[in-house]
């Protein structure tokens, strides 16, 4: 055969093309066919059989439609992708050595979490959480997307769900520049960058040991499916959970429990079918289980849900086990050996991603049988993403959807939480005639943890309800379906029983069936929203004696919040001011949310504000007390915080300072500018990096302006602060990196080796692999060099529990030069008590904070003497300790006086 210099011709330049086009794409590549892989593994393990088939489609089904829009949207069509915070790294001696993130300045204050949102903190996806323990406590607070991260963590080990990067601004200028190419010079680029990253990689597993995962697709070798597409998903609620011994016997498999309970939520056929292959599963460790609804429980009957759990960890402890928990009270999961993972809460970027993906699906939401609705105008789109900072994802769900229906009669909350309510009832019912008996529906749950029939005929009996119930359920009836049964007695559908249920089991029917209620295991009920119990419940306080009744009753917090938009709750706040005062100062700065529901019609508003302001600028105040303090500032979305904290950052006290330049940044109003450009030249470094962080969470054109000079003229850490939080901006802070570092000063290059860390994309890794090769600087290689280092070390670190006194290498360290050992359990505890006694100031501010991270409660007399310590920091890091402590319990420990 001839050689043809024409076909050749053609088939290199077809090459090169094809060669920049699979360069470019190569992960997305590698991610398409690691979830092909990934569905056909599930595919595989999970519907070989046609029962697993049918799983699969009723879980997903589940996920799709449990979430707060699920009857009208498929929650893929709308989600935004859940990140986590790992809790704190368990305090240990300082290593000079380590380049530390700049955002450990950034207090994390999880039951205020609206100060650390607007800042760029390191998170985790969800792949990344199979990367750690097999066990982990997912916390946070009511309404910061629990459930929802659930339900996505099954969709993603389904293989239902990929999350989509933002577009790359940076990136499509570069392929812009290219497309302008010859096909010879783009392909010739594109060699040239695959040198450069190969050369990079084999220099860093020369010279510092560092390995990395070569690209098995390219070499034709087998690609494993993450953990989490390997594993069955198994989603259940813990009131789902019955331990009775009618039902079970006095001893059974902890697995019998759950299996009751994944049939409770899954179709009869499925259930039929369901136990044997679970059973199988859970013997093999191939089940990820998520396990939700602890916050719902009862506090009674959590304990015993407990020892359920920790006795069905034992005897299948292969599995991998995800447990949603609060942001406070979550000891009893940590000390299950689950490792702590908080929410992260959403920043500004997601916010806008929720508000176009609700405008994305209107049409389809709003429309009726074949019929899209219009989608919403460009003035409802403003309107939605207009002052949403400090807002949960259920508040800013709920705001989104009332904007774009425009079905509020109410303005701001109110409205909102009543148009969802109303959305759910029956469209000839009034909301107004049917809220009052609601209303006490939902008191029922709040006073007794659930809902039941009897607990309603008991209250009807006693006069509880209103005596209207009879009426309204004949006009809610008629035409209606008169044959569903109260919930006890579901399925019994003789003529006898129909004609017994009562007033108040229809009523709770027409609850259920309309979506506002879910019934659970043991004919126990309840609202399938937290939060639209506890509005409907604040609809019940109207005495002042009742309202101050309620105070500082755990389960009525959030009603009273609510209360507080339509009724006088004025006497709570002063019963609240008058409790003793606790370490966390919890019953003062709890009513800083309030504070955000009331508005400006709350008269005690401004009291408090000063209250909270006078512990953060107080003189000598715990750092801990002041960090909560800032964090409950923003809680408020009061403006009139925004004085609070231009009048601190002119305190004489450095940390005063630093909380003040986040709480401005946090705020994100543009005339806090003026205050924050000072004090990037403050003498305190961190205050500084708060200072370029602020403008950055701002981010005006003006605020980018001081940025950039910032970049150039600012110490080392300040120019690594400001490009790791440019590094969050994609349409102006990523272009103005990928100018620093080609620039001709050296610090500006090696700060912006640290902002190109942060971003995943192809042109930032090329960067920095090109500058840890050639840069002239051994500076700048350097940070480049760690850079990388992070980067690849961070692909593989998931979240741990914490260590147990006996792997704690410096306490071994000290035990060890006093001719001891460290023994198992409580006796490691002592050691440890031991150090905070009786070692130097340092040892002693070590053993209080791991004291307190690990939640050893039987240390709290010996904490409480580091308070009269002589030592400063000793004194914070006890009192800190303390604070975990009670933020594990859940209950107030006593302040010091």
């Amino acid at each position: 055969m001839g050689f043809d210099l024409q076909n050749f011709g053609i088939g290199l330049i077809t090459g090169w093309a094809s060669a920049y086009g699979i360069y470019r794409a190569r992960h997305q590549i590698s991610q398409a066919v690691q979830a092909t892989r990934s569905q056909a593994a599930s595919a595989q393990n999970f519907a070989t059989r046609s029962a697993d088939s049918r799983y699969i489609n009723d879980l997903t089904e589940l996920c799709e439609h449990a979430h707060l829009a699920g009857k009208t949207v498929k929650l893929t069509d709308i989600l935004v992708e859940p990140r986590f915070l790992r809790a704190p790294e368990l305090a240990a001696p300082p290593d000079d050595d380590v380049i530390h993130s700049v955002f450990h300045i950034v207090p994390h204050v999880h039951d205020h979490p609206y100060l650390h949102a607007v800042y760029n903190l390191e998170t985790l996806s969800i792949d990344d959480l199979a990367m750690g323990d097999p066990a982990l406590a997912l916390l946070g607070l009511p309404g910061s997307g629990r459930t929802t991260a659930l339900l996505t963590i099954a969709l993603r080990s389904l293989g239902q769900v990929r999350f989509l990067q933002t577009e790359d601004h940076v990136q499509t200028a570069l392929d812009a520049q290219e497309a302008a190419l010859s096909d010879k010079e783009r392909a010739a680029r594109v060699q040239e960058r695959m040198l450069i990253e190969e050369r990079a990689k084999e220099r860093l597993q020369e010279e510092h040991g560092m390995t990395f995962e070569s690209n098995a697709e390219e070499k034709g070798q087998r690609v494993t499916a993450p953990l989490f597409n390997r594993l069955m998903p198994v989603y259940i609620h813990l009131a789902d959970i019955t331990l009775s011994p009618d039902e079970f016997g006095s001893e059974i498999d902890p697995a019998e429990p759950l299996v009751r309970a994944v049939q409770g939520t899954v179709s009869r056929i499925t259930a039929g079918t369901l136990p044997r292959n679970l059973y199988k599963r859970l013997s093999m460790g191939q089940v990820l289980l998520l396990v939700d609804g602890y916050d719902d429980l009862p506090p009674t009957e959590r304990d015993h849900k407990m020892i359920w759990l920790r006795q069905f960890m034992n005897e299948y402890n292969k599995n991998f086990f995800v447990v949603a928990g609060p942001a406070q009270g979550y000891g009893a999961l940590t000390g299950l050996g689950l490792a702590p993972v908080f929410m992260r809460p959403w920043d500004d970027a997601d916010r806008d991603t929720v508000v176009q993906r609700w405008a994305d699906s209107w049409p389809r939401i709003a429309g009726t049988g074949r019929r899209s609705a219009p989608p919403p105008t460009e003035a409802l789109l403003e309107r939605a993403r207009a002052n949403n900072r400090a807002l949960s994802p259920v508040d800013l769900t709920l705001k989104v959807w009332s904007t774009y229906a425009d079905d509020s009669q109410a303005p701001g909350y109110e409205g909102w939480l009543r148009a969802f309510i109303a959305r759910h009832l029956p469209k000839e019912q009034s909301i107004g005639v049917l809220l009052p008996q609601m209303a006490q529906v939902a008191a029922l749950q709040l006073n007794e943890g659930f809902i039941t029939l009897k607990q309603l005929e008991a209250l009807t009996a006693g006069g509880g309800l209103d005596a209207s119930m009879a009426a309204l359920l004949d006009d809610l009836n008629r035409g209606g379906d008169e044959e569903e049964a109260a919930p006890e007695v579901k399925g019994k559908k003789d003529k006898k029983t129909v004609e017994e249920v009562s007033a108040q089991g229809k009523f709770l029917n027409i609850l259920r069936r309309s979506g506002l209620l879910v019934s659970h295991r043991g004919g126990r009920l309840q609202f399938r929203h937290a939060f639209v119990a506890a509005y409907l419940a604040s609809l019940t306080l109207k005495d002042p004696q009742v309202i101050a009744a309620k105070a500082l009753n755990p389960a009525w917090s959030q009603a009273l919040a609510y209360a507080g938009m339509h009724t006088s709750i004025e006497t709570a706040i002063k019963a609240r001011l008058n409790a003793p005062v606790d370490i966390l100062q919890s019953h003062l700065l709890e009513m800083s949310r309030w504070l955000a529901y009331s508005g400006a019609k709350a008269e005690w508003g401004g009291g408090l504000l000063k209250q909270i302001g006078n512990i953060l600028i107080a003189p000598n105040q715990y750092p801990l007390l002041r960090e909560r303090a800032a964090a409950a500032l923003i809680s408020t979305r009061d403006k009139k915080t925004l004085f609070v904290f231009r009048q601190a950052a002119r305190s004489a006290n450095a940390h005063v300072r630093l909380l003040a330049c986040l709480g401005m940044g946090a705020i994100g109003e543009a005339e806090a500018i003026a205050d924050l450009v000072p004090l990037l030249q403050d003498k305190d470094t961190d205050v500084q990096m708060a200072a370029g962080m602020a403008l950055g969470a701002i981010g005006t054109e003006e605020a980018l302006e001081e940025m950039v000079i910032a970049l150039t003229e600012g110490s080392d850490r300040l120019r690594q602060a400001v490009a790791e939080s440019l590094a969050a901006i994609p349409d102006e802070g990523q272009p103005v990196l990928f100018d620093a570092i080609s620039h001709e000063d050296m610090p500006v290059r090696r700060a912006s080796a640290f902002g190109l860390r942060r971003l995943k994309s192809t042109w930032s890794a090329i960067a920095l692999y090109k500058t840890f090769l050639e840069d002239d600087q051994w500076y700048v290689r350097s940070a480049a060099q760690q850079a990388l280092q992070d980067v690849q070390e961070g692909e593989r670190r998931g979240p741990r529990a914490y260590p147990s006194p006996q792997q704690i290498a410096w306490l071994a360290e000290w035990a060890a030069a006093r001719g001891e050992g460290i023994p198992p359990g409580e006796a490691g505890t002592q050691i440890l008590i031991t150090a905070l006694q009786q070692g130097e100031p340092e040892l002693r501010l070590l053993s209080a904070r791991v004291l307190g991270q690990t939640g050893k409660f039987n240390a709290a007399k010996a904490l409480y003497a580091t308070l009269r310590d002589r030592q400063e920091e000793v004194r914070a890091a006890g009192h800190r300790a303390l604070a975990d402590l009670e933020t594990q319990l859940g209950k107030p420990l006593p302040a010091p006086i």
